[in-house]
């Protein structure tokens, strides 16, 4: 097996690596914060049951409540973090009122926990674009 050499550009540093998850972040808050464009994604992916797409995905970027992870990178300011904890607190409310039946999206949405999950999303959303997206080449200070 063929090793690549330190700073090979096929190889991101672990800090572009976690770039990369910050903008996947962004991008999951993105719908996480909208009714309309969830309904929007469940009319262009049919096949993908939307609220359990949006609970999961969560899980996909942040393993653990923000809160214990000690490693969680220095890509995320404070107020990111802070953000992150928030949003984290109503995604687990919303994960547990969630019938696990698969409800239709419109019944996800008519939950409190619904509300407060898109809301602590669009928080969340505002406050990781004062920086936006960062880099997904290189890495950035």
């Amino acid at each position: 097996m063929r090793q690549r050499p330190i700073g090979d550009p096929d190889e991101p540093s672990r800090r572009v690596v976690e770039q990369r998850v910050r903008n996947r972040i962004i991008e999951y808050l993105e719908p996480a914060s909208s009714l309309e464009a969830q309904q929007q994604y469940e009319r262009d992916v049919p096949i993908a049951h939307v609220p359990y797409e949006l609970i999961n995905q969560w899980e996909d970027w942040v393993h653990k409540d923000p809160r214990e992870d000690r490693d969680l990178s220095d890509v995320y300011d404070g107020a990111e973090v802070e953000a992150m904890c928030q949003f984290h607190a109503a995604w687990e409310d919303a994960a547990s009122a969630v019938a696990n039946n698969y409800p239709p999206l419109s019944e996800a949405q008519a939950l409190t926990e619904w509300d407060r999950l898109r809301e602590a999303a669009r928080s969340a959303l505002s406050v990781f674009m004062r920086r936006g997206k960062m880099s997904e080449d290189h890495e950035v200070a």
